[in-house]
């Protein structure tokens, strides 16, 4: 603080001479540039779409301004990194702008640099003999912004690796085990403060990136991995079809930060390719992290989700006895591996089982459907299947965008670990009424593993309530049991009546409605097609005028 204090006494706070960009500096590399912008006003324009965004409507507040001419083919480096007592901005604007600069004129942007603390630092590239504005100023969310006392250098710069920068991306084709290093790379890339998915945890950007440069063989899916092939957290970019440097935070067309299956926080990610089309793909780290390796990049479809990966398609789960769980009879199975993820949809698991870290992360998950049949308390078995290193959260849900009140359901949601397989919990104060409930069975990607699980339902009563409680007249079976696409039901009535059969499910709504009109009495058998039927627990049900039957049935 020293330096910054006698550069405040050195450089008297005044209007600056280049305050305005038509009075712009002439300034060249090799020279430390004082400066000062505590009573600089704001001239430069609106950069709402930039690679450094900080605020909707984003500038550089109190700006001061320079001009450099090239004096060789390369790249320069315009740095403040650690040389001002301020949060700084800076920008730098394309060969042949004019003043007053427009957005358009932007040719990249720098708000924070890595290991610069809230000072910046770009790295661009650069003609011999062409004349380049340079925008000083200072963070802000909304005026005056930032100001204070610094100095800055423009300086030749010349990168370790030969793809360390967007414009230098290397070529590459499909193939496995390609090497790589992204030790001692610089960050040049945008940052995306809005996707917590891929850039969570207060990193916005792939720290220390390096570049390729991918043309599709053919339309279709492209698989790019680093999936236990690296040691360090690596995060995984691409950008869209067509897309140039400096890329923008919209021109992001797929990425991720942890993989589903990937140990030690590495990365594979699904990307939609057109024939012919050049994408960029930008390889980095969390937090700077670096390192070397090998990647994949494979022409491959993503594997099927789960058929109950959405919301939408959540299946019916019956509830059993405690002596069938006991027994294991009726096991719902499930697994969270390859499911999709909807990050501008997602709802964090709730904090009895997941505490409050929800800065960002990629997560699988399954959905389930079920009739509490009025029990007042039900009772979750949850298993992690076999040798299963995967981890689980399962929660309840009143509909799909809706987590259950926990202070008023009880013990609504358990946490399963590949070192506590087992877990349960009494879900408490239901109501006395029959009532749907949703269960979301998650997998947190960024530090757990999906993998297999099944898991009971426990309750006293598991059986929908009968519409009238009165024995149909005769006696009934079922067959075969579990049964494929067609059941069989045969039937002695004890006298004539009318006979309608129904096949309802665990909630009780009537899927199969069937009226066979006035049957005689002795011996009938029917038949019902129930191929339509998902597999699960069923009720087929005789109502006549006499009274009604139910007999329970399992569709493999």
């Amino acid at each position: 603080m020293l330096l910054f204090g006698l550069l405040a006494l050195a450089v008297q706070a005044q209007v600056p001479a280049n305050d305005d960009c038509a009075n712009a500096i002439v300034v060249t590399a090799g020279v430390a540039v004082d400066f000062n912008t505590l009573e600089a006003t704001t001239d430069g324009p609106f950069h709402p779409n930039s690679p450094c965004p900080s605020a909707v409507n984003d500038t550089l507040f109190r700006d001061v301004w320079y001009t450099y001419t090239a004096t060789f083919d390369g790249l320069l480096d315009f740095s403040l990194c650690n040389t001002a007592n301020f949060d700084t901005k800076i920008a730098v604007y394309k060969p042949g702008t004019t003043c007053p600069a427009q957005d358009g004129d932007l040719l990249t942007c720098n708000d924070d640099g890595v290991a610069c603390g809230n000072t910046s630092r770009v790295i661009f590239s650069v003609q011999n003999g062409q004349t380049y504005l340079l925008r000083l100023g200072g963070y802000g969310a909304t005026a005056p912004g930032e100001a204070g006392p610094g100095t800055f250098m423009l300086s030749q710069f010349t990168p370790v690796l030969a793809n360390d920068f967007c414009d230098q991306a290397q070529v590459i084709t499909v193939g496995d085990n390609q090497p790589f290093t992204s030790v001692d790379a610089t960050t040049d890339g945008p940052t995306h403060p809005g996707n917590s998915t891929c850039f969570g945890f207060n990193d916005p950007t792939l720290q220390s990136d390096i570049w390729y440069s991918f043309t599709a063989p053919t339309s279709g899916s492209v698989l790019w991995s680093t999936c236990n092939e690296v040691s360090f957290d690596s995060r995984l970019a691409v950008y869209q079809g067509g897309a140039t440097c400096p890329l923008l935070d919209s021109d992001l067309w797929a990425c991720n930060d942890d993989g589903s299956g990937c140990s030690n926080y590495t990365s594979k990610v699904f990307f939609n390719v057109a024939q012919g089309q050049t994408y960029l793909l930008r390889l980095g780290g969390f937090g700077g992290d670096q390192g070397s390796g090998t990647f994949d990049l494979t022409l491959s479809d993503p594997p099927p989700p789960p058929s109950n990966d959405q919301c939408a398609d959540a299946p019916d789960v019956s509830l059993v006895t405690a002596a069938m769980a006991d027994d294991f009879d009726g096991i719902t199975e499930g697994t969270t591996s390859d499911g999709t993820f909807d990050p501008n949809n997602y709802l964090f698991p709730n904090a009895q089982c997941f505490g409050t870290n929800t800065a960002g992360g990629e997560f699988s998950d399954v959905w389930y459907r079920f009739n509490t049949l009025g029990n007042p308390e039900i009772e979750l078995r949850f298993y992690s299947a076999g040798d299963n290193t995967g981890s689980f959260y399962a929660e309840l849900f009143n509909a799909c965008d809706m987590q259950v009140d926990t202070a008023a359901i009880t013990g609504s949601c358990v946490f399963v670990t590949p070192t506590t397989t087992y877990a349960t919990t009494l879900i408490g104060n239901l109501p006395l009424v029959p009532t749907i409930y949703l269960m979301r069975v998650t997998t947190r990607l960024t530090t757990q593993l999906p993998g297999d699980f099944f898991f009971f339902l426990v309750a006293d009563v598991t059986s929908p309530a009968e519409e009238v409680h009165h024995d149909f007249p005769g006696t009934y079976e079922v067959f075969p049991n579990p049964t494929g696409d067609k059941l069989y039901l045969n039937l002695m009535l004890d006298e004539s009546v009318g006979t309608i059969v129904k096949v309802l499910n665990t909630f009780g709504q009537t899927l199969i409605s069937e009226d066979k009109g006035n049957l005689l009495a002795g011996d009938h058998q029917l038949d019902f097609n129930v191929s339509g039927l998902a597999a699960g627990v069923y009720f087929l049900q005789l109502h006549s005028e006499k009274g009604v039957g139910t007999v329970r049935f399992v569709k493999d």
